[in-house]
């Protein structure tokens, strides 16, 4: 299945997250360079990756997949990355082409998954059997699907340290090249709006020596301009861009100095509206954000922070020149001297 990069509307969280896993799959003529002797291997599990996505997307009720309205929309989620974890916890027993383990180990393991959903893998080529207290599992549809999966991990641990599954999560066989992402894998995934907006500020930033730097396994690209980050892009909810901008520390020097130039600006109200409308709100993240100096007052109106960064999630074309301004800003700073250190989380 080809999954819709430009698709918006969802039925749950659990057809999202499907769809997210779908989209952000690299193509396998990209890692075909890269796989060499394991082309076969790595063909059976990226075709293993894409079949069970598409009969996740297509029959979830197939998979047992049950949406708590007690969790966030992200635990829940979780579910569809049962088959990925349930293929890591089976990696240090492969034999061959096929995992051998005690049954006393296999049932304690398989405990851990929702029954419907390892039934559903059966459909999908899974055989387990027990002989004489060994559990084997294999798998008859994508025989040698196991060792790409093995080798993926071992390859992503190695060149990697942090991250080694998300190679087996994306099916991303570069691993074995020590390939490492740029702006442009983040681009890939990206719908054709946002991919608009991204090259357009990837531009703007080239013509202003602010360099992207490599992408790491969040789907994150770092611009940096004499060392200090200006600007983050990632992705959110659904892969739509979010730009992810340092400011400086409220009343801080860099502070001050920006709230100089922009007292400059003749669309002054029109600037700041678009600050507090995209700055990074605290979310009691650190239960002592709210025992110090909170809530501060910035450019006239006051609310609780604790990073003092802006996000804007999914830019609009008309939100590039108040960017623009951000990312000249945040120049400004770091050429000042005076930046304080800026790297957003994932939060």
């Amino acid at each position: 299945m080809i999954f819709d990069k430009n698709q918006i509307e969802f039925k749950d969280c659990i057809q999202q997250k499907i769809w997210e896993l779908g989209t952000r799959q690299l193509p396998f003529e990209m890692s075909l360079p890269f796989v060499d002797k394991l082309s076969s291997a790595c063909e059976d599990y990226y075709n293993f990756n894409q079949d069970l996505l598409s009969a996740m997307y297509k029959n979830p009720d197939n998979f047992g997949f049950k949406i708590d309205l007690l969790k966030q929309g992200w635990e829940n989620a979780k579910q569809v990355e049962f088959y990925f974890w349930l293929i890591g916890w089976l990696l240090k027993s492969l034999v061959g082409n096929q995992y051998e383990m005690p049954v006393n180990l296999f049932n304690k393991m398989i405990k851990k998954f929702n029954p419907a959903s390892v039934e559903a893998l059966k459909s999908h080529g899974f055989i387990f059997e027990e002989n004489s207290g060994i559990v084997i599992i294999r798998n008859d549809i994508y025989p040698d699907m196991f060792i790409a999966a093995k080798a993926i991990s071992d390859a992503g641990y190695a060149h990697y340290k942090v991250n080694r599954d998300y190679f087996m999560l994306y099916c991303d066989f570069r691993a074995f090249g020590k390939y490492r992402r740029t702006y442009e894998d983040l681009h890939l995934i990206l719908n054709d709006k946002n991919r608009r907006i991204a090259e357009i500020l990837h531009e703007y930033c080239v013509n202003n020596k602010i360099m992207p730097q490599k992408c790491n396994y969040f789907f994150r690209v770092e611009y940096k301009h004499k060392g200090k980050i200006v600007y983050i892009s990632d992705l959110g909810e659904k892969n739509q861009l979010r730009i992810n901008i340092g400011f400086a520390e409220i009343d801080g020097e860099a502070f001050k100095m920006i709230e100089k130039e922009i007292e400059k600006y003749n669309d002054l109200h029109e600037f700041t509206e678009f600050l507090w409308k995209n700055f990074k709100k605290c979310t009691n993240c650190r239960s002592e954000c709210w025992r110090k100096d909170n809530p501060v007052e910035i450019f006239g109106k006051k609310t609780v922070v604790c990073q003092s960064y802006i996000r804007i999630y999914n830019p609009k074309e008309q939100d590039l020149k108040h960017i623009y301004r951000l990312i000249d800003l945040r120049t400004i700073v770091i050429k000042a001297g005076i930046s304080e250190t800026f790297y957003p989380g994932n939060g």
